[in-house]
């Protein structure tokens, strides 16, 4: 009856030692090779290897298995170490590359730079990984809601206002204000886990301009930027703009801001009203409004390069992803698939 075979590459390297040692004392003691392979429950070819290397002289110590360490990589120990140097002690600023904190692009240019090594991005998120640095971004302030008000919004209030549109005719859009600054909404940058990155830019040099925009659950999306706060004359140019290019009432879903129910805002709705309404989320509740999603993107793309330094190339930067995202309404469709923003789909 044939011994079941043995896998060695299932066994501990002192097992498989041992096992060796066996061998090696059975064809001493002048077992044949085939006798030794169906006492011991191996393969003919692995006995005959494991003779032949104790008769070279080179013992029966396991040899290590799997690749040798470094094997397969592009970066040599000293490239890699300098790498990792000039990320812990830098931004990338100073190293002349136009990003403002290290994301895997980052890194992989100045790789490029330094050795003149072209990695995949996928090939950087490795190293990164394998060095112990992790993508990190602050984390968000908490907010305080009513549950009991978000419920009722959800339940009530919210699809009484979509009956009254399609009873209407009416469209609905989804309206909020935003900043877009020079040294805000940058990226998350690798550092070694648990030290935070710190992008330093002078505050001089800072620049911000704001916008208001709304959209629609079926792709549109309309904006204006300005450059001072936001008053009530501002809000009252873009909702006439807003009522204007609609083909039809809007209704339009805003927050609670104070200027949002301003006097000067209440007088000139009261005149508007065949054109557009103004219905308020309740207090503290961005996540319920699609047009936050619209935000993130926005700012997602402004700080995927380099960073700004002045006026004019912050508003032409965001012009342009506005009216690249303006373009696409699948894209804007897509931020009510969102779990919290269902409702409004």
């Amino acid at each position: 009856m044939e011994t079941e075979r043995t896998d060695i590459r299932k066994l501990e390297p002192a097992a498989c030692e041992q096992l060796r040692r066996t061998v090696i004392h059975m064809h001493k003691r002048g077992h044949t090779q085939t006798a030794i392979a169906q006492k011991l429950g191996l393969r003919r070819p692995t006995v005959t290897g494991w003779i032949v290397q104790a008769n070279a002289g080179r013992g029966v110590k396991e040899a290590q298995r799997g690749r040798p360490l470094g094997e397969g990589r592009k970066l040599t120990p000293a490239q890699e170490e300098r790498i990792r140097k000039d990320i812990v002690d830098n931004t990338p600023d100073p190293l002349k590359l136009r990003f403002a904190l290290w994301s895997a692009q980052a890194v992989r240019a100045l790789i490029k730079a330094y050795f003149g090594i072209d990695l995949t991005v996928r090939s950087v998120r490795n190293y990164l990984k394998r060095w112990g640095f992790t993508p990190q971004r602050p984390l968000k302030r908490a907010f305080e809601q009513k549950p009991e008000a978000v419920q009722k919004w959800l339940a009530e209030e919210y699809p009484a206002i979509a009956a009254r549109a399609k009873a209407e005719g009416a469209e609905i859009c989804w309206g909020d204000e935003t900043a877009v600054s020079s040294v805000e909404h940058y990226p998350r940058g690798y550092a070694p886990k648990g030290k935070t990155p710190v992008l330093v830019l002078s505050q001089a040099k800072r620049e911000r301009i704001n916008l208001i925009s709304a959209i629609t659950n079926q792709g549109t999306m309309r904006f204006m930027m300005y450059r001072d706060t936001l008053t009530a004359e501002v809000l009252i140019k873009f909702f006439d703009r807003l009522s204007r290019e609609a083909d039809r009432k809007v209704f339009l879903v805003l927050d609670n801001l104070r200027v949002h129910h301003s006097r000067k805002v209440r007088e000139w709705l009261a005149d508007k009203l065949d054109k557009i309404e103004l219905f308020f989320l309740p207090s503290d509740s961005p996540e319920l409004n699609p047009d936050e999603y619209l935000n993130a993107d926005l700012k997602a793309r402004m700080s995927a390069a380099e960073p700004v330094r002045d006026a004019a190339h912050l508003k032409r930067k965001v012009l342009s992803h506005l009216r690249s995202i303006q373009k696409q309404p699948a894209r804007i469709r897509s931020y009510f698939k969102a779990d919290r923003i269902k409702y409004a789909a």
